[in-house]
Order: structure tokens, then C-alpha cells, then sequence
């Protein structure tokens, strides 16, 4: 049974309010529309039910207002989470005589160059804010480049035996779309923008002064999640990457909450096709390849979950999201962090990819097997007996993984410990007849 269930009939009533219609079936029940639409909701206001995020009439009066960051790509999950929001502030000001509980800061990472995605942002955002009127929502969006801090970038070598040296480099301004192409696959691309995305919306957290960091995941998302940290070799970090978490950056405590984690996927999108959200929409132009080994392992992992909905096992996401919830921290204190991502490392990784790996080849010993190795050691430029060049440096067993495979002998260049600068500059309103958007545009390259 798939996660949502069309009523072609007019004779079954509503299982909520019992006077409307049903027009779908949801969690065992018949829902009608606005029914269903509170349904979802609910859910967002059951994670968000602390109190920092209700009316206070004392923080309200004095500017004091909990400041909420809300990670918008325009795809459907987080165009559901910005209208679930923004309904619950319009709610609250009807209610309270203009007062509400927090203010929204929508924050864009720009993925357009990077995706090609078919619009930008700014297309859509003035309408859909407008939704939401008298309520003001400032609107923020966020150079992708601002992560590559040239002062930081070094070139990185993975040698045989696991061990990480970088190598600083003179700093020129290279643009993330070019780092990323040194990727050895879309996987490793993939791995390293999460990476990217994370410590944007963590800077920019902190500049806006938000407490609160919300993301649209769905529960199929985070369980899509949970098995790719799994492949890519970051199972230490799945209990907090898929958790209602506190984060501290900079000396800032952020909370990061996903409010939809309590539904699937499927019925994100059913609330977004009610909400009349489709439309707004933005979509990548790149056609994904069929061949399974060109997709990225979050693409594979997708395409399971959705065959699994289609099929009638969409349940499978909620008990792979709940395995997930159940992991800890590993029990021994961490000995050092990855300069690459930052987490904690418990223990060598090197020493265990040394015991499930084979390294050395195997002895030469026919005359033709050594005339292959004379010709092979001839036709490479990189002498296996030099001694690696830079300072060694700490990568945990997933960065490792990500970089392993680079092509070439020049290394990977990629920021170490970058210093993240979110430059600002101000740009006239993208509407002025509605002037409903306080938007200033984050880059990395304009000066101050």
C-alpha cells in the first residue's frame, strides 16, 4: 500500500472534521483537503514545540524574537517547510494582534550554475512570500564560492599506505565548480558539496544571528541519509547528522531541526501539489543517466526508496530512520578531528584500511611479467619511491574514501580549515510593486 491513496468516490466523509469530502487516504484515515493539510502541519509543529518558538509577549514587544534559518533550494521539501512556516507566523499574528513566536530567515545556497537549475531563485520567492503577508521574511542568498577561501587551499596526497599530506598552495581564485571537477566521481562530489552545504548555512547562521537552523528532509530523505553515510564510510557521524541536534559554531549554540521528519516524501509532495506549491518549483536540467554506476550513491539510494513506495513498502523508510536514531557516539574518546570535515576521529583509519585492503602487488617473477613492469613503470610520471612532499595531515575514513581515486599526481586542491566570509551587497528589491523582500545577496567576491 503506497504512502498516499486517491477517493474517486464523493461518499466517504472525512475522518477529521467528518463534514468535508475525503479526497485521499493517509495514514489509515480519510483526509479532505484542509484536513490534510493541518495533518502535515502538526507534524512540523510537534518538532518545533520548545518554547523559544511561541508567542512571548515580552520578546515579541522588544525585538528580542527567536531568529529561525530556513535552508531553501526551492526543491519540494523545503517549499513545504517555508509554507508550513510561514502559515504558523500568519496564524500567530491573527491570533495575537500582530505578534508571533519567531521571525524567518530564508537562506539560498545559489545552486543554480552548479545544478543547472532551469530558474533562479529570486523568481519565485517574491510570490510565494507573498502568501504570507503582513508577515516579513528577510531573504538571504549565499555565494557557493564563499566556501573556497583561497588562503586555505592545499594540495592534498593520499599515499599507498592511507597517510594524508597537503602541500599549501599560492592563492588564486578558483571557483568551487572547478574543485569539484578533480572529483575521481559524482559520488566524491556529492560527499564534499554536504560537507560545503553544512558549514554555508552554519556561517550564515551565525552572522544572521539565528539560533535555530531548520531543514526540509523528509523521513525518506534521512533514511536515504542513514545508508549512504553508511557506504561512504561516515557511520561514526549518522547519529548526529540525522537528529534534532545542538551544534556549537564559533561559541554560538544552533539548534538544527528537521520538521518533516515525520513524513515520507510522498506525502511532502502530496502537501505541496494541495498547497499549490508545484509551480514554484525549481528543477535541475541535467538528465540523469540510466547506468546505474553514473549515478551518485544518494541517487541510487533515492531510486530505492522510491521503488520501495511504488511497490507498498514505503514503511521501510520510517524503520531505516529509526535503526538510525538508535546510534551513539562510539563508546572511546576521539583521538583527533579530520581537517577536511571536521569530525572526530576515534581511531586510526589508516590502520584499519591496511587489514581489508590489499596494497603490494604481487612478486614478479617470468621474464614477461617484468617486461610489463619496466614498461608500466616507464609510462607513469610519478615515482612510487619519492618521498611525499607537505605536512601530514589527519583525514578521517570517509574523506580518505572521497579522495582516494583522484586522477593524476598533482594531488587534490581543496580549502583545509577555510575561513568562511560571507561578503554582503546591497541589490534593489526583485519586486518592487509588492516590496515584500529584504534581500541582500552573500558573495564572495565583492568587496565590502
Amino acid at each position: 500500500m503506497s504512502a498516499i491513496e486517491y477517493i474517486s468516490t464523493t461518499d466517504v466523509s472525512c475522518q477529521r472534521c467528518k463534514e468535508e469530502t475525503a479526497i485521499l487516504k493517509a495514514r489509515s484515515e480519510f483526509h479532505c483537503k484542509q484536513c490534510y493539510l493541518r495533518l502535515v502541519r502538526g507534524k512540523q509543529r510537534k518538532q518545533m514545540s520548545a518554547e523559544k518558538y511561541k508567542i512571548n509577549y515580552k520578546k515579541s514587544t522588544s525585538g528580542q524574537l527567536e531568529k529561525v534559518l530556513v535552508a531553501f533550494s526551492g526543491g519540494v521539501s523545503s517549499l513545504v517547510l517555508l509554507d508550513v512556516l510561514g502559515n504558523l507566523l500568519l496564524e500567530q499574528q491573527q491570533t495575537h494582534k500582530g505578534l508571533q513566536g519567531f521571525e524567518i530567515v530564508v537562506v539560498n545556497l545559489d545552486e543554480k550554475e552548479l545544478n543547472s537549475l532551469n530558474k533562479d531563485v529570486v523568481d519565485v520567492l517574491p510570490e510565494i512570500l507573498s502568501r504570507f503577508e503582513p508577515v516579513k521574511i528577510s531573504f538571504k542568498k549565499v555565494s557557493m564560492n564563499s566556501y573556497v577561501d583561497p588562503n586555505s587551499l592545499n594540495e592534498i596526497h593520499i599515499e599507498n599506505d592511507f597517510s594524508s599530506f597537503a602541500s599549501p598552495l599560492e592563492a588564486r581564485p578558483y571557483t568551487l565548480i572547478e574543485l569539484l571537477s578533480m572529483c575521481p566521481n559524482k559520488s566524491s562530489a556529492e560527499d564534499l558539496l554536504s560537507i560545503v552545504f553544512e558549514k554555508l548555512l552554519l556561517q550564515a547562521a551565525y552572522e544572521e544571528g539565528c539560533g535555530t537552523i531548520v531543514l526540509g528532509h523528509s523521513m525518506t530523505r534521512i533514511a536515504n541519509e542513514v545508508i549512504a553515510l553508511t557506504v561512504k564510510g561516515r557511520g561514526s557521524s549518522i547519529h548526529k547528522l540525522i537528529s534534532n541536534r545542538s551544534h556549537s559554531y564559533k561559541g554560538k549554540d544552533i539548534d538544527i531541526i528537521y520538521p518533516l521528519r515525520d513524513l515520507l516524501f510522498a506525502e511532502i509532495e502530496e502537501y505541496a501539489r494541495l498547497a499549490d506549491l508545484k509551480k514554484y518549483e525549481l528543477h535541475s536540467q541535467v538528465v540523469k543517466s540510466r547506468v546505474s554506476k553514473n549515478l551518485t550513491i544518494r541517487d541510487l539510494v533515492s531510486n530505492y526508496f522510491s521503488n520501495l513506495d511504488a511497490t507498498g513498502y514505503s514503511s521501510t523508510a520510517s524503520t531505516v530512520m529509526k535503526i538510525g536514531q538508535k546510534l551513539g557516539s562510539p563508546e572511546t574518546e576521539s583521538v583527533t578531528t579530520c581537517k577536511l570535515c571536521g569530525v572526530d576521529i576515534y581511531s586510526d583509519p589508516k590502520s584499519w584500511l591496511k587489514t581489508i585492503t590489499v596494497n603490494d602487488p604481487a612478486p614478479v617473477q617470468t621474464e614477461e611479467e617484468k617486461s610489463y613492469l619496466k614498461e608500466y613503470l616507464s609510462s607513469v610520471e610519478h615515482d612510487m619511491n619519492d618521498a611525499p612532499s607537505g605536512a601530514k595531515i589527519e583525514l578521517c575514513y570517509g574523506c580518505i574514501t572521497t579522495l582516494n581515486g583522484v586522477q593524476g599526481h598533482k594531488g587534490f586542491i581543496w580549502p583545509i580549515e577555510p575561513s568562511i566570509n560571507l561578503e554582503r551587497e546591497d541589490v534593489s528589491s526583485i519586486d518592487k510593486k509588492r516590496q515584500i523582500l529584504d534581500e541582500f545577496v552573500l558573495t564572495d567576491t565583492e568587496d565590502d
